[in-house]
């Protein structure tokens, strides 16, 4: 497998994956799952968990070089925070244990990074990620795809790779706000 870096977007109803490679091909995925009703057993909890968090490791390959997990959203008022902390953990994880570096962004690093806004919409990134690679048919990813898509842009940028996202070099400064695992745990 090509060496790529891994974006990924994690979630309990639905969550978004991408990949990258220092060629700039992209690849997207997009899983979702049922919702549960407020009488959801425990089990029914777990197992949705389990899915989700199985479903993101099971993208990684031999060529996985990095991978990109959006941190957790601290502000946000909605959700399972509960939930998706277990989802996220169990996915870091994974990853280590792999000996996957792992790369944390913030979600207002994310936007910031290719919206230029850390309060940009769901609209705004989309429309930033389609702008930034132009001929991949990224218009019509869904905003979890999107959001994975713009995780891998910064990572290739922070791994100085040659890319679209450099003109005008208006993430960089957003780079900076990421948590990077030390760069020579990186082959690249």
């Amino acid at each position: 497998m090509t060496d790529h870096v891994l974006g990924l977007d994690l979630g309990l109803a639905k969550a978004g994956a991408a990949t990258l490679t220092a060629d700039g091909r992209i690849q997207t995925w997009l899983k979702t799952t049922p919702r549960l009703g407020e009488t959801a057993t425990l089990d029914a909890v777990a197992d949705r968990i389990g899915t989700m968090a199985g479903w993101a490791v099971d993208l990684t390959t031999t060529g996985t070089i990095l991978a990109v997990v959006e941190g957790p959203a601290h502000a946000a008022q909605h959700g399972q925070p509960h939930e998706r902390a277990a989802i996220w953990w169990l996915v870091v994880r994974a990853l280590l244990r792999r000996e996957i570096p792992v790369a944390v962004l913030a979600p207002t690093t994310v936007k910031g990074y290719i919206a230029g806004k850390g309060n940009a919409s769901k609209d705004d990134v989309r429309r930033a990620v389609a702008l930034a690679w132009p001929g991949q048919g990224l218009a019509r990813v869904s905003a979890d795809e999107a959001d994975a898509v713009a995780m891998c842009t910064a990572a290739g940028d922070w791994l100085g790779w040659d890319g679209p996202w450099l003109d005008g070099r208006r993430g960089v400064d957003w780079l900076k706000k990421a948590q990077w695992p030390e760069r020579d745990e990186v082959r690249a």
